[in-house]
């Protein structure tokens, strides 16, 4: 189909990158895996090169100087499998999952807790990004009941913002049920 722009040239439309949906694919269709996570009772399988090109631990972890291109199998003990799923979820899509994406691991997780524990994985994994993403949504999420946990986790984890917004909720008393604690 031929068209033209408002100066006569031909136009060839063309359609937006796919690539995403591509490697999100090629993870839900099991096809050419060659690493294997052991997180807590769960297995998660990937491809190293996905994730060497998306993670610089990753990428030292199998083909840096001490690397191991020829390991099949790592068990990570410091996360809980849900953490680690949409953690893989977020390499290989570059967003954050629902959480009904993530509920065949378990269906009471609140949005809160997948970002808290998306947060300390992105800090663990070097994954700018993603921590970035973490905490803008912390942001969003702050509540009276929350408020504590998450300041905590902002100052242990350096996200300055994330910090400054829990500090500002806590501070107005409304937020608080009337009294101001801090």
């Amino acid at each position: 189909m031929q068209t033209r722009d408002k100066e006569g040239k031909q136009f060839i439309p063309v359609p937006p990158s796919d690539m995403i949906q591509n490697l999100k694919g090629l993870l839900e269709s099991g096809t050419g895996f060659d690493i294997t996570f052991q997180v807590g009772n769960e297995s998660f399988k990937a491809h190293k090169s996905i994730l060497a090109a998306q993670c610089p631990v990753f990428r030292a972890q199998f083909f840096g100087l001490v690397g191991n291109p020829d390991m099949e199998t790592i068990a990570i003990e410091e996360f809980d499998p849900f953490a680690f799923k949409a953690m893989l979820l977020f390499l290989y899509s570059d967003k954050i999952p629902e959480p009904r994406g993530l509920s065949d691991l378990d269906a009471h997780r609140t949005s809160t807790t997948i970002m808290e524990n998306l947060l300390v994985a992105a800090d663990r994994f070097v994954l700018a990004r993603l921590k970035l993403m973490c905490e803008s949504k912390l942001c969003e999420e702050i509540t009276a009941n929350t408020v504590a946990t998450t300041l905590v986790l902002a100052d242990r984890y350096q996200c300055l913002q994330l910090k400054t917004e829990c500090l500002n909720f806590a501070a107005k008393p409304e937020n608080m049920g009337g009294e101001c604690y801090i």
